[in-house]
């Protein structure tokens, strides 16, 4: 888990009405900078990470790209991407993104639609897979990046496990029970005919030393998702496989990460109905150390609509080059 500074709520506000300032004088890089050192000092202050996601808005409209980092090493291997569903139609949309992500790509999509629990599914398809690549995800997701291929080769070459939302500090039973600094996600929404973009996180595009990993996608190595296994027995429903397997993988000492410029959308919330409430308790059962000694954090990302599916990558190419940039 990495160390973060002590939270500065006073510096944060006048770093905020600093970003402010340039905003008005339609300085978004100044503003941006400003507003990321915001967030950083006060993580809770979500309007700081509104303000990124409006300053990179900004910029995209002004015909400003961001630079973008250099080439990385890829993993080899074929891809094999493992998904349990019962609905035709999810399954077609979500297909569309695949082919188009993945045409150039030796890859497979294995569905399993009679899966006992989601460990279960997911094991089957395991043992199904040909890829050293694999992939887990929902049925309900999208994607929205245009070099997703590339950056989950990247991702795989240095990582053993990766999601797109997650947290290097678990402390209860849910991903983002720690709350901010230590969670982080890029998600996106649909929203109408457009998206809903998210920030949580004032770190990115990379989040190292992951702890827990939400489960609407996770991706790894082959070798490393058959060593780990999955508790069917323990979790033989559709709740804390991916808690578990993150956790587990952390505690083992493989290389976990939240790679957030895979750039998903979602279609849903989360599911904490009374059926979850039972499977938390047998996670917290298997995980005794994993008893949360304070309530959880809410999950209050910053948000920005956005009508133009094509600005969505350039909106978060800037956000990731403001986080990875130095103090201004």
């Amino acid at each position: 888990m990495r160390t973060y500074p002590p939270g500065n709520p006073p510096q944060a506000q006048a770093l905020l009405q600093q970003g402010l300032a340039a905003g008005g004088r339609d300085d978004w890089h100044a503003a941006a900078l400003a507003l990321r050192d915001a967030y950083r000092a006060d993580p809770s202050l979500t309007v700081a990470a509104q303000g990124l996601l409006e300053c990179a808005a900004r910029q995209v409209a002004a015909g400003r790209r961001a630079p973008l980092p250099p080439a990385q090493a890829q993993a080899s291997g074929a891809i094999s991407v493992i998904v349990c569903s019962i609905d035709p139609a999810r399954l077609a949309r979500l297909r569309v993104d695949l082919d188009r992500e993945l045409a150039d790509e030796d890859w497979e999509l294995i569905v399993i639609g009679d899966a006992r629990s989601l460990c279960e599914g997911y094991g089957r398809g395991l043992a199904q897979a040909r890829g050293e690549l694999v992939v887990l995800c929902h049925d309900d997701i999208g994607i929205l990046s245009r070099r997703f291929a590339r950056r989950l080769r990247e991702h795989l070459a240095d990582h053993d496990l990766i999601g797109v939302a997650g947290s290097d500090r678990l402390s209860g039973p849910k991903w983002f029970w720690a709350g901010p600094p230590h969670t982080a996600s890029w998600v996106s929404q649909p929203h109408g005919d457009g998206w809903l973009l998210g920030l949580l996180g004032g770190c990115g595009p990379v989040v190292e030393d992951a702890q827990a990993l939400d489960g609407l996608f996770l991706a790894g190595r082959r070798e490393a998702l058959c060593a780990l296994s999955f508790d069917a027995a323990t979790f033989d429903g559709f709740h804390f496989y991916d808690l578990d397997l993150s956790w587990r993988a952390h505690r083992t000492g493989l290389r976990c990460a939240v790679a957030l410029d895979l750039l998903l959308w979602h279609a849903s919330g989360g599911d904490f109905a009374a059926s979850w409430q039972g499977y938390a308790q047998r996670f917290l059962d298997k995980f005794p150390e994993l008893q949360p000694q304070t309530a959880a954090a809410p999950f209050r990302p910053g948000t920005l609509i956005c009508a133009d599916e094509a600005k969505v990558e350039p909106i978060y190419d800037w956000i990731a080059h403001w986080l990875v940039a130095p103090p201004d």
